[in-house]
């Protein structure tokens, strides 16, 4: 998966009255010489047998990644897609289902064990797991179906007291010290407001890291360090000299205040499957370190900052692990396919890591000081990864407290559709699946704020910063950030419109007076806009034209549509695409007065935050194109930035002769497509023409950056 995740927050744990998670623990293999994998599933006071076939190009893929290191994968949602044929059979699709319709009953959540005893399936990115491709269900990416993976059965230790701030010890190898950078910059937000601290160890030794272990008593250890499975087993990673696992394990044994090891492997694009950090995160689970993290595919030093910062912002909010790791992907996902590169392993029975306490006055803000760290070496991969040396653990329910307000899984009994979409499992087998309803994902909060008293939309001039804008108009530099989805570190680009929540009176913001029409003019990028409000066939076949050619856009929803369809707008966001508002019922704005274009925006947000846990904020566009100067202040007091376009569906071939042939021109363009077959059937061609004028088709967000 790439991998960025959305209104509904996950509270601290003391908050939290949940019931307890509903727990369906799969156990895979080991696996016979003729490639038969006994499954056995249970749960919900019952037990399932069942077998996995793999085929033998995926099998082959988990014993090279096992034996000859790091592997190329085309297509990893594909992989996940025949991952999810062969694991969920009907018994075990049947088994969840009733412990979804347990939850929903409880008012609790499921989570998804996975123990694997096949070392050459350990080897694979199961946490990619999908079922569908018309109403899609990733269980990694959704908090009421949380997936983790679980070893030997030991006794986790219970959530450690927590008064903020979080402590976070983060060590890099030589050159990835961008990484540091960029979690410094990710995690500043949190840092200004006291919920965590940072210590970054540069170039560490043996020596100093023990030394910063007991210094600093770091809550998190994250690692950034390329880490190698050699031919002969051994893990190595490209800090130190000869350091082993077993030292690094002894090295963390007098950490007594750790619960969380993250390691990240080296930079990558997420694209090659690469299991040594997995193998490595493994290895250090014990009775005093329940949780790990380990990347089963290198990230882009950004994408990997943005995953942890999340993540240890709702662990310090007293999240359970689970969570605030699937919160974590969820933001991937956002834009794009790196999601499932975070493998999440813990003790079993682990739930909230930190209790939080009161909080005291905030330590200093994050000291950069040189230390070192090691390299891990000499174990067999294939046990650690398989747990065949733990044996079977049995199920067991969470006893601690579910932290997380999230709403609890649906429970739909539905066919196999067998019309109007491809179906990836058997049509032959009637089944039954968990509904396909995406996690709602909070949106970070750092700190309280005032009351929301109001919207505005500011045009930002040259020089401006975040925290002046937001000094000068009354409002919060993180929130501006992350409503309108931008790195709150970024340079601000001139002219660009930001939507502007509003918690105290302040100076009148500069505003718009017609829509925008163009996003950032030097950004080689031109955004795929559609405005859908007619049926559903058609939003499929070009989520499927999207999907070949690897693409995101941004659709501008009805929300009569979206309540007439809403496995098709759920379906848009579990794609990575971006949602937008498109009004409730398609009037022509300059004819419904104030009151009526108010109407318009809030149902149709209600309903798509209803539906798919998204908030259209801050795109919308009006039906027609009809709008006048009233109604576009209107818009920004709802907290929308209006946008029109460069060209539409008719107008777009000629645009793209003129682009083509001249692309600075085209640069920053926003094209309009409506939900027709003769979009689906255009739109490969459209993608094509762009990229081989060196332009890059994407979302509206990533246009206007």
């Amino acid at each position: 998966m790439s991998s960025r995740p959305l209104q509904r927050k996950i509270m601290p744990a003391a908050a939290d009255s949940a019931a307890s998670p509903i727990i369906v623990h799969i156990a895979i293999g080991p696996c016979d010489e003729s490639g038969y994998c006994p499954t056995r599933a249970s749960g919900n006071g019952r037990e399932v047998a069942s077998a996995l076939f793999l085929s033998e190009a995926l099998i082959d893929l988990g014993r090279r990644a096992l034996h000859a290191g790091a592997q190329h994968i085309d297509d990893v949602q594909e992989t996940g897609l025949a991952l999810g044929r062969a694991l969920f059979t009907a018994p075990i699709r049947a088994l969840l289902l009733e412990a979804a319709h347990t939850a929903v009953a409880k008012g609790a959540r499921v989570q998804v064990r996975l123990q694997i005893n096949a070392p050459e399936l350990a080897a694979l990115p199961w946490e990619y797991l999908t079922l569908g491709s018309v109403n899609v269900w990733q269980p990694a990416l959704r908090a009421d179906y949380a997936l983790v993976r679980v070893g030997r059965r030991i006794t986790p230790p219970p959530p450690l007291p927590l008064r903020p701030p979080l402590r976070v010890l983060a060590v890099a190898s030589p050159g990835n010290h961008h990484h540091l950078d960029d979690l410094n910059r990710a995690l500043a937000p949190h840092i200004r407001t006291g919920i965590l601290t940072l210590r970054i160890l540069p170039d560490a030794t043996p020596a100093t890291l023990s030394q910063a272990l007991a210094d600093e008593a770091p809550h998190v250890l994250h690692l950034i360090a390329r880490t190698t499975l050699t031919p002969d087993q051994r893990l190595e990673l490209d800090i130190g000299n000869r350091f082993d696992a077993g030292d690094l394990i002894d090295l963390l044994a007098d950490a007594t205040d750790l619960r969380l090891v993250t390691l990240t492997g080296g930079e990558g694009h997420g694209s090659t499957l690469n299991i040594a950090p997995v193998v490595c995160a493994a290895l250090l689970i014990d009775a005093h370190l329940p949780a790990t993290i380990g990347f089963s595919m290198p990230l882009p030093s950004d994408a990997a900052a943005r995953f942890t910062a999340i993540c240890y912002h709702h662990l310090a909010l007293g999240a359970s692990v689970d969570l605030a790791v699937t919160i974590g992907r969820a933001a991937l996902a956002h834009t794009g396919a790196m999601w499932g590169a975070p493998v999440l392993r813990i003790v079993p029975d682990t739930g909230v890591l930190f209790q939080p306490l009161p909080r005291r006055a905030a330590r200093p803000p994050s000291v950069n000081r040189p230390l070192p760290f090691i390299a891990a070496a000499v174990v067999c991969a294939a046990l650690i990864l398989g747990g065949r040396l733990f044996g079977t653990s049995a199920y067991s329910p969470f006893n601690q407290p579910n932290p997380g307000q999230v709403a609890p899984p649906t429970a739909h009994v539905q066919e196999a559709p067998v019309a109007r979409h491809p179906v990836l499992l058997p049509l032959s087998l009637p089944f039954i699946e968990p509904s396909a309803t995406p996690t709602a994902v909070p949106t970070p909060a750092p700190s309280p704020l005032p009351a929301l008293i109001g919207y505005t939309v500011h045009q930002v001039a040259a020089g401006e910063t975040l925290d002046g804008i937001a000094a000068r108009l009354g409002s919060d530099a993180a929130s501006i950030a992350t409503l309108n989805a931008i790195d709150i570190e970024a340079p601000l680009r001139p002219e660009r419109a930001l939507a502007i929540p509003l918690f105290r009176t302040g100076e009148p913001a500069y505003g718009l007076t017609e829509p925008v029409r163009r996003g950032n003019p030097a950004s080689g990028k031109v955004a795929l806009t559609f405005d859908i409000e007619i049926d559903d066939t058609t939003l499929y076949a070009i989520l499927d034209a999207l999907r070949q050619r690897r693409v995101k856009g941004t659709f501008f929803v009805t929300g009569r549509w979206v309540k007439r369809f809403p496995d098709a707008a759920r379906a848009i966001v579990a794609d990575g695409h971006e949602i937008a508002n498109h009004s409730l019922t398609h009037p022509f704005f300059s004819r419904i007065g104030l009151d009526g274009m108010a109407n318009e925006l809030r149902e149709t947000e209600r309903i798509v935050q209803e539906t798919t846990g998204r908030s259209t904020r801050p795109y919308f566009r009006f039906p027609y194109g009809d709008y006048t100067t009233q109604a576009v202040v209107a818009v920004t007091a709802e907290g929308y930035i209006p946008y029109h376009w460069s060209a539409d569906d008719r107008g777009i071939p000629a645009w793209l002769d003129r682009a083509v042939a001249d692309p600075a021109w085209a640069s920053g363009g926003i094209l309009l497509l409506h939900g027709r077959p003769a979009t689906a059937g255009a739109l490969p061609g459209i993608i094509d023409r762009l990229r081989a004028a060196g332009l890059e088709p994407t979302t509206l967000g990533e246009t206007l950056r």
